[in-house]
């Protein structure tokens, strides 16, 4: 065999040459990274947080975070040498159980449900890095699943301990209405819960007596308003309880769809309580304090449905309550307190002095006596029945103004007899006529009563011509 021929060496000709530069080049190349990748430290995650995503996320009460189904997630890492990974090198793996996190830092396997698609270094020291992912539909028997965070490092896939690692995959949260329904609909909730507060206070404030005084003596448009109320005021519990079913449905429903709208328990229930109060109690009821009479005849038909829809709660309801505390007979003013209601009214009704004196006499007869209102003995207008009738005594008597005078003798409480001034009508007083003849001619007899007699019974006594 010939020097440089044949067995496949590597001979001194042209063709050895360039073989032994080529494995010179591929040597050096090998050697140039192996001493790169002996050089190079291993990236570290030490926690990711939550930037933001385009449908539901957040944090859990226990820090872990979780985010919505068919969703885009911004999160951003935290650790050392980030600047080794790509979006291929990091993936998640699924944990059946939450105790599955510190029990091994290796990934069992990888999932397709979160998938990286972007990670952008942040800082110059490689310290932090967005990360971009997408993640996909949970199968229809699944409500929620928990994936860890994965990294590929020497050769194999890296799970990383701790909850800042962790991430809940949630089911979607289905929006039941339309924005503009929704809102809408907590708009109508709201007058509906002001409407039965405000009725709750109007309505019942006017009991069936009242309502039947309306409607014989009030104006036209008050007898039409109390013509439409009465019939189901005449129900008392069972419009209370319609009322108050009305409005405790109508306030937990409107919490809840404040829930669903606002998405926070917290701000839910700040905000129906505010909405609430401001405009379910405090508004409708300062309106139908003083306007219930009207506001309920606008309302009737509102009252009457929300009457029938509760029917088969509040109605046997409405039953026992009518058994226990009885029929309701409404406001009934006694003989003190119509007295004492028409003094307190007096700048407000349309009765002149006079007529109220008139009408709390009236009101008065039985319960004073003639002792009460009898004038004192020693103030009365009295005549001697040895008076005689000359000019000075009939003008005294004419100056008294009184048309009875008792005519006494000896002393004042010996009274025996009464002079009518009209039977002087025909004497003279120049004939100086004795006072006996007259009281004599006419004989009027004196009535006499006990001090304790009732008025009532006096008034009786003078419409028999007694007195």
């Amino acid at each position: 065999m010939a020097p440089g021929s044949g067995g496949g060496g590597l001979g001194p000709g042209p063709a050895g040459g360039r073989a032994r530069g080529r494995l010179l080049l591929a040597a050096l190349g090998l050697l140039l990274w192996v001493r790169g990748t002996w050089g190079q430290e291993e990236p570290k995650i030490l926690g990711m947080r939550l930037i933001g995503c385009n449908k539901t996320c957040g944090t859990n009460a226990e820090g872990i975070l979780f985010v919505s189904e068919g969703s885009q997630v911004r999160l951003r890492l935290y650790g050392l040498n980030l600047d080794t990974l790509s979006h291929s090198h990091i993936t998640f793996t699924e944990l059946e159980t939450m105790q599955e996190v510190h029990q091994s830092n290796f990934c069992v396997g990888v999932t397709k449900d979160l998938r990286v698609r972007q990670l952008v270094n942040l800082s110059e020291d490689n310290s932090n890095a967005l990360l971009i992912m997408e993640t996909k539909y949970l199968r229809r028997s699944e409500n929620s699943r928990l994936y860890g965070l994965c990294t590929w490092s020497g050769g194999k896939w890296i799970r990383w301990p701790g909850k800042d690692s962790l991430v809940f995959l949630m089911e979607e949260e289905h929006q039941l209405l339309p924005l503009w329904l929704h809102i809408l609909l907590i708009m109508v909730l709201l007058v509906l819960s002001g409407i039965f507060s405000g009725l709750n206070l109007g309505l019942m404030a006017l009991d069936p007596m009242e309502l039947r005084i309306i409607q014989n003596c009030g104006k036209e448009k008050e007898r039409r308003y109390a013509r439409k109320i009465e019939p189901i005021r005449r129900k008392g519990n069972y419009l209370l309880c319609s009322l108050l079913l009305g409005n405790v449905l109508v306030n937990t429903t409107l919490t809840i769809l404040l829930d669903n709208l606002l998405g926070s328990g917290v701000v839910a229930v700040a905000s129906s309580t505010i909405g609430i109060v401001i405009f379910g109690e405090i508004v409708p009821q300062a309106i139908c304090s003083r306007h219930g009479l009207a506001v309920g005849a606008s309302t009737i038909n509102v009252t009457k449905l929300f009457m029938l829809i509760t029917f088969p709660l509040s109605f046997p309801i409405s039953k026992v309550l009518d058994y226990v505390l009885g029929q309701e007979i409404g406001t009934v003013y006694n003989r003190e307190k119509l007295m004492e209601m028409l003094k307190v009214t007096e700048p407000y009704n349309d009765l002149v002095k006079e007529e109220l004196n008139m009408i709390q006499g009236a009101l008065e007869l039985r319960t004073k006596t003639v002792e009460d209102i009898m004038t004192q003995l020693h103030d009365c207008f009295m005549i001697r029945s040895d008076a005689i009738l000359d000019f000075n005594t009939m003008s005294e008597i004419m100056e008294s103004g009184y048309t009875r005078i008792p005519v006494f003798e000896d002393e004042q409480s010996n009274i025996v007899d009464i002079l009518y001034v009209k039977d002087l009508a025909f004497v003279d007083p120049d004939d100086c006529t004795p006072l006996k003849t007259i009281t004599r001619f006419y004989n009027h007899p004196v009535h006499f009563v006990f001090h304790d007699t009732k008025l009532d019974a006096m008034l009786e006594e003078f419409k028999k011509g007694k007195a």
